[in-house]
């Protein structure tokens, strides 16, 4: 087990059994408006050695559901990208380290990756206090910086790129099509952090202007093991279905909590403990119903067949791929495009690329706004199915969030 202090180093020299099918899904997946993985760029080439990218994610902790399916994700994308020729003609070298969802130990592990590994960007993490955390010491570094993880982290940096949806983008389409098959009294639950809380003001907005109305709102820390009280809030409050914020082990927890309480009994519910990476331990309580995420693994065509055929191939096992996995590669994918296209390591140039870069992959047609640096990619209305299969209902068209970020 790796602790805060370890690192983990990959590169292109270390080949993996999954090598074929990685670079049958690159060819599969081609970027456009110089985006691919040439080396033509603005200007030639300038630099003589390994891209140095730095993953930051809670591998143990809390949410290391997610955060271990964004390694997982992000190993296959430089794998991918590696296999297609690199960054400048040169292997990405990636140091991952653990942050346990602790945001002070997010800052010592982004200083490390800045001082002692000297990245030249850092991807991570999941949680909100945690990302800006990390985001706060590399824009101090002059470093770019993504997250991948949903929601808005309220950090500004003309370096900071995130590739995970906007709560917006989240809820648009989902709260209408709740409404209407569950009814207009909604109650809201989430961890009491940052993200809950933005997203469930956002969903708030659309409840209200879809004709529905929150009839409670709750908040429990992360690590909450008993969740009876917020149960019993929300029991009381009697609403038609229930938008979820819980994040990590705390939403299989609280689900099925709810579930054994009898809240679910007639109920919808979705949002975050609906993702990918709970439903084997969520099982029955999650079949059925539907959300709204970046990606599901049943999409059809050959782009996500050849993305999932490598992912299998690296990871093993049959459960659904997770939005974040593929948000990662995605990013590892797009990162690299903008690299080749500055034709520089520099900060300023790859930041210039950023929002010129538009990727058809698995994500559908992935870009950048350049005002407020949101991401702008299709989404999926799935439902879950037996055995966990979160069968793609239909591909939504792309929600252009204009909304402005709270610290520009």
């Amino acid at each position: 087990m790796e602790t805060a202090s370890t690192t983990r180093r990959l590169t292109g020299r270390r080949a993996l059994a999954s090598t074929a099918a990685i670079a049958a899904a690159t060819l599969a997946l081609t970027a456009c408006a110089g985006g691919s993985f040439s080396q033509e760029g603005e200007g030639a080439p300038t630099e003589e050695r390994a891209f140095r990218l730095g993953i930051i994610a809670p591998t143990t902790g809390v949410a290391s559901l997610e955060g271990n399916s964004l390694v997982a994700g992000a190993k296959l994308g430089v794998e991918a990208v590696n296999a297609a020729g690199g960054i400048l003609g040169m292997d990405i070298e990636v140091v991952i380290v653990d942050d346990k969802s602790d945001a002070a130990t997010s800052t010592q592990v982004a200083q490390q990756l800045v001082r002692q590994d000297e990245v030249d960007f850092m991807l991570g993490t999941i949680a909100g206090d945690t990302s800006v955390a990390a985001g706060s010491v590399a824009a101090e570094a002059g470093v770019p910086f993504s997250t991948v993880v949903n929601g808005t982290v309220e950090f500004c940096s003309p370096h900071f790129w995130p590739f995970g949806a906007s709560e917006l983008m989240m809820v648009q389409d989902l709260v209408p099509l709740m409404i209407e098959e569950y009814g207009p009294r909604v109650g809201l639950v989430g961890n009491d952090y940052i993200f809950p809380h933005t997203y469930h003001a956002v969903a708030t907005e659309v409840i209200l202007a879809a004709g529905g109305e929150v009839v409670a709102e709750e908040y429990s820390p992360l690590g909450t093991a008993d969740w009876q009280p917020v149960i019993g809030k929300l029991e009381t409050a009697n609403p038609d279905w229930i938008l979820n914020a819980v994040v990590g082990g705390d939403a299989v927890a609280f689900m099925n909590q709810a579930s054994q309480f009898g809240l679910l009994d007639g109920r919808g519910v979705t949002g975050t403990a609906s993702q990918q990476e709970f439903a084997p331990a969520l099982g029955e309580i999650l079949e059925g119903r539907n959300t709204v995420l970046q990606y599901s693994d049943q999409i059809p065509g050959a782009a996500n067949e050849a993305f999932v055929k490598a992912y299998r191939a690296a990871n093993g096992g049959t459960d659904s791929i997770s939005a974040i996995a593929a948000t990662s590669y995605e990013a590892v994918r797009f990162i690299a495009a903008a690299v080749n296209a500055a034709g520089s390591y520099d900060a300023d140039a790859i930041s210039a690329q950023m929002s010129q870069i538009r990727l058809d992959g698995v994500l559908g047609d992935l870009g950048f706004r350049g005002d407020n640096h949101y991401v702008q990619s299709n989404m999926v209305l799935v439902q879950i199915d037996e055995g966990g299969v979160y069968t793609a209902l239909e591909i939504l068209d792309v929600i252009d969030d204009a909304t402005p970020r709270a610290c520009a």
